[in-house]
């Protein structure tokens, strides 16, 4: 996924821009042509479009600045840089290509650059959120979060009501571990776009973190219903309903979710500790079998088959597990094979 949904929630490109008072005459029609083929998604063909009208106008910004934007969205990264870097050796002045130009360098992974470039647009356009915000995203993938922080907050104090700012700052609480804050900054996403699986998910994934259980289960039933879709949500719902000791209906989740990652030994993980519950011994240990064909090494699933064998009357395949699970650092398991060795 992740199944994000069509929020452009990491990385916002400006606008196209249209002829004003500053551009070079043009008609119309081609612009809005090449426009309406970039808003259905026909990014090549826009470009094509826009390179028919810079043929005729080759200092025309406007053309210069949506052709990058077309570019960027079809992954030619190079090609857009190319053209923001013509657009600002016509006009320095234009904040919305600093940012374009930043914005695709950091799709490219030149955070660094992306960095000097929303700094330029900037010193001018100091009240532009946008930039804000996506000089934070920069800072967070540089693992600068404090800093990150500040610009997330400059963002939002210049716009109150800015979805993507409010969500990005709720991921980079997540990632501080201030799952309160973040969770109410999913909260204000929901109350201005209701109708998005991800912030529900994102919420319910803090309420869990904070020992909201209800409110966890909640929230994940909620994106579901928004996007059945959801493979993450199904899944951590699957978890939500263990803690709250709804088992049987967890397996339900964790069943549909193994149809479609069968190789995934977390679910695995996952089922077993609902059948345990259930004191359905031998499914937990089958569960707990098929986790380790996908993930050597797994402590915890070794810990936890201890514990299953240990119910089915397997002394032997007990202590075998649980040596398993101590020998690789697992506390718990090597207090619990101190006890049984003591028997």
């Amino acid at each position: 996924m992740k199944a994000y949904t069509i929020l452009l929630l990491l990385f916002l490109f400006s606008l196209p821009v249209f002829p004003g008072n500053k551009a070079e005459a043009v008609t119309t029609d081609p612009m809005v042509g090449a426009w309406m083929k970039y808003r259905k998604g026909d990014f090549a063909g826009a470009a094509e479009e826009y390179s028919r009208i810079l043929k005729k106008k080759p200092r025309l910004v406007e053309a210069l600045n949506n052709r990058g934007l077309c570019r960027a969205a079809s992954g030619n990264y190079r090609g857009a840089v190319a053209d923001y870097n013509r657009v600002l050796e016509i006009d320095p002045g234009m904040a919305s290509a600093y940012n374009n130009r930043g914005l695709a360098r950091a799709k490219a992974g030149r955070f660094r650059e992306a960095m000097i470039d929303y700094s330029a647009a900037l010193r001018i356009d100091p009240l532009m959120p946008e930039l804000y915000n996506n000089l934070g995203m920069a800072k967070k993938a540089l693992g600068d979060f404090h800093g990150a922080l500040d610009d997330f907050n400059s963002a939002i104090a210049i716009r109150p009501l800015y979805p993507e700012a409010l969500f990005n700052r709720g991921l980079l609480r997540q990632q501080l571990s201030d799952h309160k804050a973040a969770a109410k900054d999913f909260q204000r996403v929901i109350e201005y776009m209701p109708g998005y699986a991800e912030p529900y998910y994102q919420r319910g994934i803090s309420r869990a973190m904070t020992g909201d259980n209800r409110g966890a289960l909640s929230d994940f039933s909620r994106a579901l219903s928004i996007n059945p879709k959801y493979i993450e949500a199904l899944s951590a719902r699957g978890l939500a309903r263990i803690r709250n000791r709804n088992y049987s209906e967890a397996i339900e989740d964790l069943n549909t979710v193994i149809g479609m990652q069968p190789g995934n030994a977390e679910l695995y993980y996952r089922r077993a500790l609902a059948r345990t519950r259930m004191n359905d011994y031998a499914g937990a240990e089958e569960d707990c079998s098929q986790a380790l064909k996908r993930k050597k090494g797994y402590s915890e699933v070794y810990f936890l088959r201890g514990i299953v064998r240990g119910e089915l009357g397997n002394r032997e395949g007990m202590l075998a597990d649980l040596k398993l699970a101590a020998a690789s650092g697992y506390e718990p398991a090597r207090k619990l094979l101190k006890k049984e060795r003591g028997r």
